[in-house]
């Protein structure tokens, strides 16, 4: 037997030309057998011999050279090297190919008996090295990146921070979301930071970027089932003929017009093969158009709940689903015939997906329903059920897999079944949204984002792919506008703004851009072009709709609404907005002391304004007008329609329900208000006390301040400090109820004196209007103007009151801000209910400086004061801000109850009761 000897020869800069030399020599005239080992150490892993630990790599592609070195591999326990251990070799014959590594296609210099059997073919093969686990800290002096655990939180922080920081720069330009997480993928990828290799190295190294790629497949798979469990496919029976017609040419227009087009670019234009293959593909991508990315849109600009956001998601709705269904068919036909399968094939694997959907709506859905039914009202779902649910959207991406449909179909599915608004969808989105919307969808973008690689795209690629992506964008713009104008009777600017909507591109469609990469429909080339596409479209799309459109335009009224200029011959119209059951008695003891007679009746709308949480879809419910109980009855509901029943004919009720966001709900308001010439709308405050503390709730705060701004009527904000709770009210009183109306003047408090006028014509309520006067006025103390209909106001209270015990008339002569506020803490506790306005003039010598001291700007200077922790009386208190501007005010076309032009192209509001109620 001949030992084999080992020569190791370490080469530098310097010696190269020697050793080359030598090396040769050693080569031809050695009688063993040689090795030439060609090391690449850190310079760090010199001074840390003893810590260091190696793997080698044996790459056999057959033949005595080969067979030498994997016996070496086998007996490398003899080899001893100084203070080192060997720790791991690895046999690889054949691996999957990964971009970025340099392969060896091994040629056929084997011979059959070291083949196994197998037919002669090239392999690939790569060497990647074994990731530790762990680390081990920095006092090791090892790299934490170099280790699997770390290098993977690094990436999620990476991510996270990169997206959210492009969110943050373009959010002041009117920008989307998608748009900023798209960026930030790209930024990351080999386009732009993913170009120094260093950088790659560390933070995208190869030996982990499967992991990366299926933990970024986890994340939008969850992603996708959250996303069904926020649809509400129910919305595609209730659209109307207008939705319908939109839906249906958004879908058909562009396919009619880009797949023809990519036919003829295959004809007459010179193509590379992928491309060629790819151009049909790419009609159906760009053609397409997603509910969801609708959705997103809208939410992000806060239109959600809006005339035309309304539009836009029932018109999604339908196109969203034909797009999807096209290409699920596509996809599979296409993969079919890439695999060399037949029709037969194909048949098989859409059959697969319908009994998929069949079973998960007979077998599946039953158990969701069980498991609502066994949690108690009020309470949250069990974790035993999160659990099983878990692991239903695992089996179903599973089933989806085997089948031969894509991993995420199962999955999103499996959420269109979860019952739209109930509470185990409240508490799937609660507790899964935030995590896997902010945590886990950055690292998609960021796989994403390494295949989008801007620098290897040709010229030609990129001016076809373009070409195609405008043609797609102008025909979803025709097919849309078209149907707008010329069957829906619509504005040509509204028709502009929902076609641009419904162009604008979402997370879903970036996903079918990356399967149809994955399945080689689409090359990488196209697939960076398309990205990068969708990124600019939707970027434009958004800085134009949040131009063109603003949904408080629509909120105009041709007259004033205001109690003040309203006649007293008319039903009073008032709008009451209730978002929890303890502020119910305080309002209905208000619309009591509103006086509702046969002569000035009043009409109440209810609008139960309730957060908009596991659904995507805003409502706007109008129940049944009031014959019988609702057979699932909602405590505030039944009880505004027990003060109707008390009151008929003079107290009409129609009761409305908003699931809206906060961000958007006032839009849900403002229409109502406009659609129902209401004069006033009530809103109660947002802090709230109880017999020990106080509670503030600051989503109710910003609806309250975004109605202040667009109302289109008078509004009024309700202060209850519990003076009314218990079994006080205006009816079941044997005393009097006072009200009090703080005047100084201005516009508010003459409406706020019109409405107390009202209040003193009731045969249990007295009203005391108290007015504040400065001790020297000036002549630029108060507009003259100003100052008249403040007279004229205060001399109709006196005339029409005069003789009345229960209509009293004071003057308090102040000299400054303080003796204003002392002369109003003096009657804190005089009045059961005080009246006050919220707007007043700034440089009046009664307020002045008292708008430094302010905590609630909403209340304006009285009503703060009123507010204030400093306040200790219980009286409660009406806050009043007149309805300050009308279009078209003198002009007598318009009548009270005539409606106007903004009326007609109002949202049609749903009828049904809402599901769950």
């Amino acid at each position: 037997m001949i030992t084999s000897s080992m020569l190791s020869f370490f080469t530098n800069s310097c010696q190269s030309l020697k050793i080359k030399s030598v090396n040769r020599t050693i080569l031809e005239k050695a009688s063993g057998s040689v090795e030439i080992l060609i090391p690449y150490i850190h310079p760090a892993l010199y001074l840390h011999w003893i810590t260091s630990c190696y793997s080698m790599c044996v790459v056999f592609y057959g033949g005595p050279d080969d067979r030498e070195a994997l016996a070496l591999g086998d007996a490398h326990d003899l080899v001893t090297l100084p203070s080192t251990r060997l720790r791991r070799w690895v046999y690889m014959a054949e691996a999957q190919l990964v971009a970025g590594v340099e392969l060896l296609t091994t040629p056929n210099n084997g011979s059959y008996a070291y083949r196994f059997g197998m037919k002669p073919k090239n392999v690939t093969a790569i060497c990647i090295p074994q990731p530790h686990t762990n680390a081990g800290g920095l006092y090791l002096y090892r790299n934490p990146l170099r280790a699997t655990t770390p290098l993977y939180l690094f990436q999620l922080a990476f991510a996270s921070l990169l997206t959210s920081g492009c969110n943050f720069i373009l959010k002041p330009f009117s920008q989307v979301t998608i748009v900023g997480q798209i960026m930030g993928g790209i930024i990351g990828g080999p386009s732009f930071i993913g170009r120094i290799d260093a950088f790659a190295d560390m933070v995208f190294p190869i030996s982990i970027i499967h992991l990366l790629e299926t933990l970024s497949s986890f994340g939008i798979m969850f992603y996708l089932f959250l996303l069904g469990v926020k649809m509400d496919y129910g919305m595609i029976r209730s659209s109307g003929s207008k939705a319908w017609l939109i839906g249906f040419s958004t879908y058909l227009f562009p396919i009619l017009l880009t797949v023809p087009v990519s036919l003829i670019l295959k004809r007459y234009i010179k193509m590379d093969h992928e491309l060629e293959t790819s151009v049909q593909c790419l009609a159906l991508l760009v053609s397409s158009t997603t509910f969801h990315s609708v959705a997103c849109f809208l939410e992000d600009l806060k239109l959600l709940n809006s005339e035309l956001g309304r539009l836009a998601m029932s018109s999604s709705m339908i196109s969203g689903g034909l797009s999807y269904t096209t290409l699920i068919f596509a996809f599979s036909a296409r993969q079919s015939q890439l695999n060399g399968d037949g029709f037969g094939v194909w048949l098989c694997i859409i059959m697969s997906g319908i009994a998929q959907i069949i079973f998960t709506r007979v077998a599946i859905k039953p158990i969701l329903i069980w498991m609502i039914k066994q949690t108690p009202e009020g309470q949250p779902v069990k974790e035993f059920h999160h659990c099983i649910i878990f692991l239903l959207v695992l089996g179903s991406s599973l089933i989806s897999e085997i089948t031969g449909m894509h991993g995420f179909f199962g999955p999103m599915v499996l959420g269109l079944e979860v019952p739209e608004g109930s509470p185990l969808a409240f508490t799937l989105v609660d507790r899964l949204d935030f995590f896997f919307s902010f945590v886990m969808l950055p690292i998609y973008f960021i796989v994403c984002g390494g295949r989008t690689n801007l620098t290897r795209v040709t010229p030609h690629t990129c001016l076809v792919v373009e070409l195609m992506s405008l043609l797609g964008f102008l025909s979803k713009f025709i097919g849309t506008i078209l149907p707008c104008v010329f069957l829906c009777d619509m504005f040509l600017r509204d028709a502009i703004t929902l076609s641009l909507i419904l162009n604008s591109i979402g997370i879903l469609d970036i996903h079918f851009y990356t399967s149809a990469n994955q399945l080689k429909f689409i090359d990488n080339q196209c697939f960076s072009v398309l990205n990068t596409t969708a990124m600019f479209i939707t970027g434009i799309v958004s800085h134009l709709v949040s131009t063109l459109y603003d949904p408080s335009t629509r909120y105009m009224a041709y007259k004033r609404r205001t109690i003040q200029h309203s006649s007293r011959k008319l039903k009073l119209r008032l709008l009451v907005c209730v978002h929890q059951e303890e502020q119910v008695p305080n309002i209905i003891n208000l619309l009591e002391m509103s006086n509702p007679t046969r002569e000035s009746p009043i009409a109440v709308y209810l609008l139960h304004l309730i957060e908009l949480v596991g659904r995507a879809t805003p409502l706007l419910v109008a129940h049944q007008p009031f014959k019988h109980f609702d057979h699932r009855p909602t405590p505030i509901i039944n009880a505004f329609r027990m003060y109707e029943r008390n009151n008929l004919s003079i107290v009409t009720l129609q009761p409305f329900t908003s699931i809206a966001p906060y961000a958007t709900m006032h839009n849900d308001i403002c229409t109502l208000a406009l659609d129902k010439r209401a004069s006033l709308i009530i809103l109660p405050f947002h802090r709230q006390w109880n017999t020990d503390h106080t509670k503030d709730i600051s989503k109710f705060r910003s609806v309250n301040l975004r109605v202040l701004d667009k109302a289109p009527c008078s509004v009024g904000i309700i202060i209850d400090r519990g003076a009314w709770r218990g079994t006080k009210s205006v009816l079941g009183s044997w005393s009097l109820f006072r009200v009090g109306v703080f005047f100084i003047g201005g516009a508010d408090d003459r409406e706020a004196v019109a409405y107390a006028m009202r209040m003193s014509e009731h045969p249990n309520v007295t009203v005391t209007l108290v007015r504040f006067l400065p001790l020297q006025m000036t002549i630029n103390d108060h507009d003259p103007n100003e100052r008249r209909m403040d007279n004229d106001m205060i001399n109709e209270f006196k005339v029409s009151k005069v003789g009345s015990e229960k209509a009293l008339y004071k003057e308090e002569m102040v000299v400054d801000s303080v003796c204003t506020c002392s002369g109003i803490r003096s009657m804190e506790n005089s009045f059961d209910l005080i009246l006050v306005g919220r707007r007043h003039e700034e440089n009046s010598p009664m307020v002045y400086g008292l708008n430094d001291w302010m905590d609630y700007p909403e209340l304006g200077f009285l009503g703060d004061i009123l507010a204030s922790e400093d306040f200790t009386g219980k009286v409660s208190t009406l806050v009043i801000q007149q309805h300050s501007w009308a279009a078209g005010e003198e002009s007598s076309r318009h009548s009270e109850d005539s409606p106007s032009r903004q009326d007609s192209f109002l949202p049609q509001v749903s009828p049904n009761g809402l599901k769950g109620y």
